[in-house]
């Protein structure tokens, strides 16, 4: 019975229709909204109301796309009985409205077909080891962009490491998974509503962080902005400014805006004692005129999100304590107060239960416990 609705849904017609048996026939189209469809079938908004706080799977319903697919169906007294909601980039949803109450069903539509497998072992390093794995240019980049958050492909990789990548037929992996001597990460596909496709760990979170601001707990004011000229106070020049400068105490701490690998720790004649961040393979943080580094750190450390990497001070060409911070984007210079960086991505709570199914499903075809 299931399938059989299933595979209605695969036919559903263009445009509302009644089919004579109180069945209603509904495809999206851009600026539709679920709530128009639920209406044109004479059912209340009350009812609407009770659905839409009933599970927390209806809020996808808020969210529908060109090509979404749905049928309602209603009793011989024009009472609700089922809805079938058929995205077409995530598994159908089935609602059944019985005894005053709602009650959800999502239907299991992955690909049936078996999971292969690839294996990069690393003898020399991951691009020259998985072109002669025969893996794509395109899939080691997916690699890197992804992983590198939290490897350091330059330190952290040992000969015999491995990266499996599994398929399902798409042209990119279903699931990449990093095995060394020391841990294991795996990163799974999911595929939002737009049909857009990124890698989430088991817990359904990306590797990429969110980026805090500003560096500081506590500081007196910004001293400075993000300016393509200003007359600097101590060169006695105009040039440009792509930083921010917080003034603040010497001495004051100043914390990684985000999960990081330290590019260089280093003191230069313009900046002074700075600490460059690299975080993932697009983004840069610098942190300048500090007094001092953080005791311990060295260039190819990884940092946490609002770990100490240093104090405020000023050294290098500074005329005053402050902090001078700036973010980049594939080595462009961002205005740090109005940029908004990418934010870390969550498979929906709604879909939590299929992916870790999913998940759970590709590391037994892949013996990875």
């Amino acid at each position: 019975m299931l399938l059989a609705i299933v595979l209605m849904c695969s036919v559903l017609m263009p445009t509302a229709k009644a089919d004579g048996k109180h069945d209603f026939y509904f495809e999206a189209s851009r600026g539709d909204a679920f709530y128009k469809f639920f209406y044109s079938t004479g059912l209340s908004g009350k009812l609407l109301k009770k659905l839409m706080v009933s599970d927390e799977r209806a809020q996808r319903l808020n969210h529908i796309y060109p090509g979404d697919k749905f049928k309602i169906e209603l009793d011989e007294n024009h009472n609700l009985k089922k809805i079938v909601f058929a995205p077409q980039n995530a598994n159908p949803i089935i609602i059944s409205y019985s005894k005053q109450k709602f009650r959800f069903v999502t239907v299991n539509i992955q690909p049936t077909q078996d999971i292969t497998s690839s294996t990069i072992t690393i003898n020399k390093s991951l691009i020259y080891d998985a072109k002669k794995a025969g893996i794509e240019a395109e899939v080691t980049k997916l690699i890197v962009d992804n992983f590198s958050w939290e490897l350091n492909f330059s330190r952290d990789l040992r000969k015999g490491d491995k990266f499996v990548l599994a398929w399902d037929g798409e042209k990119t992996p279903c699931a990449m998974i990093y095995v060394g001597d020391r841990k294991t990460i795996a990163l799974f596909a999911y595929k939002n509503p737009a049909g857009q496709k990124k890698y989430y760990t088991s817990e359904g979170k990306t590797l990429n962080d969110s980026f805090s601001f500003p560096p500081l707990k506590k500081y007196t004011r910004i001293s400075s902005g993000y300016q393509k000229s200003r007359y600097h106070p101590t060169l006695k020049i105009w040039r440009s400014h792509l930083g921010t400068d917080f003034a603040a105490p010497k001495g004051t701490p100043v914390y990684a805006t985000a999960k990081g690998v330290i590019k260089h720790l280093a003191t230069l004649t313009g900046y002074g004692n700075v600490v460059y961040l690299k975080h993932g393979t697009e983004y840069l943080t610098v942190y300048a005129h500090l007094a001092g580094f953080k005791k311990g750190l060295r260039t190819g450390d990884k940092v946490a999100k609002g770990q100490a990497i240093g104090f405020v001070g000023s050294t290098g060409q500074s005329t005053g304590n402050h902090l001078h911070y700036e973010i980049r984007l594939n080595g462009i210079h961002k205005d740090a107060e109005k940029f908004k960086p990418s934010k870390q991505s969550l498979v929906p709570t709604s879909a939590m239960a299929d992916f870790k199914d999913h998940s759970n499903h590709v590391l037994s075809e892949l013996g990875i416990k």
